[in-house]
Formats: C-alpha cells, structure tokens, sequence
C-alpha cells in the first residue's frame, strides 16, 4: 500500500494555540475526542466537542484553540493526497467526489467515534510487512472511508459561526488560489481590489495570520510539491509553480518543507511516509526580506 499516500496520528495537548492559520497539500480529517477550545476553519469558528468530525479540503485555512480551563485536547488526525482517494475509487464509488465538502464539519454518534478510532488505531500501529499485510491495510482504508463518506451524505453539517476579518479577504484568497502560478504584484493587487497597498496587507493579514506575499508562496509550494509527486523534474516544478528564479524556489521549498524538492520527490517514489504538514506549518518561518511595506513586500516572487 502506498503509505507515502496518507499518514495518521493521535495527538493530545493541555495547552494548545495555532496563532495563525495554517492549510495542508492534502485533504485532512479529525476526529475529535474531548472538549474545549475552538476550532477555526476558512469563514467559520466552530467549539470543539466530542464526537466532531471536521473534513478539510486541500487548502483550505484552518487553526486550533484549546480551552482555558485546562482540559486535554485529544484528537486523531489523517492526511490523505487526492491522488490515493483517485486510486481507491471506482466508477460507481467516487471518494474524491465524495470528500469535495471543504470547511464541513459533522457531529458522530459515540458508537460511529469508538468505530472510527478503532480503525485509525489499526492504521497507526506500524505492522512488519508480511503476506497479506497490505490486503488488510487496504481494508482498513476502506472501512475509513466509506464510514466516513456515508456519515457525510447522511448527517447534517454544523453551522458555525461567521468570521469577519475572514469574510473581508475571501475574495482575495480566491483570487490567488486561481492565479498563484502567475507573476502578481501587489500594485496590481491592490488595484485589480480598488483598495490601498497599506489597507489590503493590513486585512489580509488580520483575516488570515499570513502576509500576502506567505500566503502566494505557500500556494507556490503546494502546487510544487504536487506536481513533483506527478513526476515533473525540479526545473519544470519551479518554472510552473510561479518561481520567478531556480535558486528562490530551492531556497523557499527547503525552508517550507524541510528538504529539498529532488529529495522530496525522490522520497515519494521510494514510498517514504507521508506527514502532511510541512515546515511552515511545524513553525519553521521562512526568511523573507521586505524592502517595502511590513509584511508584504513589493512583488510576489
């Protein structure tokens, strides 16, 4: 089985705080077992209970609060590429079609959470590959995910509660998801929005914890690292990710990522586990240097 493909975790913290929101190259499940705290995801915050199952599509913006009161956070977490739910589904099962439901999150009943556990443990418990190891695992896989896609179409999403700051720069997010690849300033930015250069950094910033010019390349990076994994060579990456030259996009992607793209792409052939968190996101800032406004910087690069 392609366990470069998916990776699964437990986590538990007494004392937990995203202060800026973060997004994965994949899609994210969690499944969460405790209360307390809050859980933010694009336009909506939403309370963390027991029994929450939050599905999270590729980037899509999202970051964790835990309680005040000192409550442990305890929660599994499952990161699977679009390119493994491609390769389980069939013409009458479409997992990817299935997950397109980015920013859902959905309440389970406490025999669907102990199933759902149960299933997630029997993946993360790491078994010496042997005859039929990788039957049982696709299995597993399997179990999870038509577990899960049944209690999508069958249970009704909870509304959270709306963002404001968030609202404010969606448009602007949608913006430079669709044109991230190509060369963007922030002059034309601001101009193509009607707003200031200072006004549009100060609520982006605000809405998202990036600066335009982090958010641009961490979109950069994703569609990098996609493509890589599609088998393109590290020129042809950083040449169709949007990099402006060779040498910032090794420089960048070691700095995101934490290898160097030929070392990531190599790993994924050779079927190394995948993480589905990358540097930024385990709180390795990037070394940008601005010459002009405070944490936006004058081109994209």
């Amino acid at each position: 089985m392609e366990a470069r493909d998916y990776s699964i975790q437990y986590k538990q913290d007494d004392q937990w705080r995203m202060h800026r929101l973060h997004y994965h190259e994949g899609i994210e499940l969690m499944l969460v077992l405790s209360d307390g705290g809050d859980f933010f995801m694009d336009r909506k915050m939403y309370p963390l209970q027991k029994n929450a199952l939050f599905i999270l599509d590729a980037n899509t913006l999202h970051r964790d609060e835990n309680g005040t009161d000192g409550s442990v956070f305890r929660r599994y977490v499952f990161h699977i590429l679009p390119s493994l739910l491609d390769r389980l589904s069939t013409p009458q099962t479409n997992f990817a079609e299935a997950f397109q439901t980015a920013g859902a999150c959905i309440l389970l009943t406490d025999e669907d959470t102990r199933r759902l556990s149960t299933l997630f443990e029997k993946l993360r418990i790491s078994i010496p590959p042997a005859f039929g190891t990788d039957i049982l695992e696709r299995i597993t896989l399997y179990e999870i995910l038509l577990l899960i896609c049944s209690r999508i179409r069958s249970t009704r999403k909870l509304q959270g509660m709306s963002n404001p700051d968030y609202d404010r720069v969606q448009p602007i997010i949608e913006y430079l998801r669709e044109n991230c690849t190509e060369h963007l300033s922030l002059d034309e930015l601001a101009e193509h929005f009607m707003l200031s250069k200072h006004y549009l950094c100060h609520v982006f910033k605000k809405g998202t914890g990036f600066s335009v010019m982090e958010y641009v390349i961490q979109l950069r990076i994703i569609t990098a690292q996609r493509l890589l994994r599609q088998g393109a060579n590290v020129q042809e990456a950083s040449e169709r990710s949007g990099f402006q030259t060779y040498s910032h996009f090794i420089r960048t992607f070691n700095t995101y990522v934490g290898i160097s793209p030929k070392k990531y792409a190599k790993l994924y052939r050779q079927g190394d586990h995948y993480s589905g968190e990358s540097a930024h996101a385990k709180k390795i800032q990037p070394d940008i240097n601005s010459d002009t406004l405070p944490g936006c910087g004058k081109y994209l690069i």
